[in-house]
């Protein structure tokens, strides 16, 4: 799917060179490879492939060829009840963004939304007839907007690098929204591991139980490793988009477009030359959107340092169950050695033994026997071998 996002209309396919003309983002969804030909001709130099947006050197991620910028990372979806990380491209030039991805994201929809809702400023009031004569209050009013300070900044055309921004700063609040439901995740397996429940397993599920908890506990590891690359691409990212710098003053935008609510001041930076690079208010919004990364990352370094002590507590728990089972096994064993060794000794064939005409030997032995059974179980009760005393 090859699609073009204009400012007040909806995504439309692009067909040929030009449906993309004048289009500010142009997003390949799972392409074909005729879509991927005619994305490099629209823009002018090859693009990634699959097998480039998989690699995972910084210099593959992050380069810039012929004026234009090559950022991918890992991006984490949900498919099922599972997260999998697939990759995502970002090719940023003066004119347009490229977007490439394999799966659709929703943060890419709702970005997409944003666009197609953005009115464009309205276009300038035609100057007045020169024979037309205007009063000093008019003459006044036009004064002040010549110089820029009579009327509020009116909202600037999306640019490429408008839509990027809105993209990194929607996905950061998706992952962020995804690290919250895995402390959550982390809380009931916590629960569930050191809280006894109401209803314990049986004897015959215990291992079944026990099974479940090492893969949940996994699971949940497994989701902290993919957040945790998703994080590092984008911070990489992030930190690039905020280094680089346009020539010229740079106004920030009246009217962005962001999922996010603030208030974004006027501001004037002075900045370097770069064509692919953002604006001053730009820039501001990708620190910003850094420094959120750096937070999250916290969060996922603490989530894992959890995961490895929940695991650690499930073994330690497997272990412990382990050692009562073995010490079932070490008194039956035992509680069995004596009224073997009993019936051992009266059932060799001597043909002088004390108690062979004894009319009571039979009961005496069988009484030995229950002694020697019923002793070493009040013993390993009262150790609390079998749940008695402690």
């Amino acid at each position: 799917m090859f699609l073009a996002h204009k400012p007040g209309a909806p995504a439309r396919a692009i067909e040929s060179e030009a449906d993309a003309h004048g289009v500010a983002w142009i997003d390949l969804l799972n392409p074909t490879q005729e879509e991927q030909e005619l994305a490099a001709k629209i823009c002018g130099q090859p693009l990634p492939t699959l097998d480039d947006l998989n690699e995972i050197e910084s210099s593959s991620r992050i380069s810039v060829r012929n004026g234009a910028a090559f950022l991918s990372t890992p991006l984490l979806k949900k498919t099922g009840l599972e997260f999998e990380a697939f990759p995502v491209g970002f090719v940023l030039t003066a004119e347009r963004l490229v977007t490439i991805r394999y799966q659709p994201y929703p943060s890419f929809e709702n970005v997409a939304q944003l666009v197609a809702e953005h009115t464009l400023p309205p276009a300038p009031a035609t100057t007045p007839a020169p024979s037309m004569v205007l009063t000093p209050e008019q003459r006044e009013s036009d004064a002040a907007d010549a110089s820029g300070q009579g009327r509020p900044l009116e909202p600037a055309p999306i640019g490429p690098g408008e839509v990027l921004v809105a993209l990194i700063e929607t996905i950061v609040d998706r992952l962020a929204d995804i690290l919250e439901s895995v402390g959550m995740l982390l809380d009931k397996l916590s629960k569930d591991i050191f809280k006894r429940r109401q209803n314990m397993p049986k004897v015959r599920s215990v291992a079944a139980w026990q099974r479940e908890l090492l893969e949940r506990v996994g699971s949940s590891g497994d989701l902290c490793s993919r957040v945790r690359d998703s994080l590092l691409g984008l911070e990489r990212i992030t930190i690039f988009l905020s280094e680089s710098k346009k020539d010229g003053m740079a106004p920030a935008s009246g009217l962005p477009i962001t999922s996010r609510r603030f208030e974004a001041g006027v501001t004037t930076i002075p900045t370097e030359n770069a064509p692919y690079a953002l604006s001053g208010a730009l820039r501001s919004r990708m620190a910003t959107a850094n420094r959120d990364l750096s937070s999250l990352s916290d969060y996922v370094s603490q989530a894992a340092s959890k995961v490895e002590f929940l695991l650690d507590a499930t073994l330690g728990f497997i272990s412990i169950e382990q050692n009562g089972v073995m010490k079932v096994l070490t008194v039956v064993s035992f509680i069995g050695v004596a009224p073997t060794l009993i019936a051992g000794v009266y059932g060799m064939n001597f043909k002088d033994i004390p108690e062979l005409n004894w009319s009571f030997g039979y009961w005496y032995s069988l009484g030995l026997m229950a002694a020697s059974v019923g002793l070493p179980l009040l013993w390993f009760w009262r150790k609390g071998w079998l749940g008695g005393i402690k």
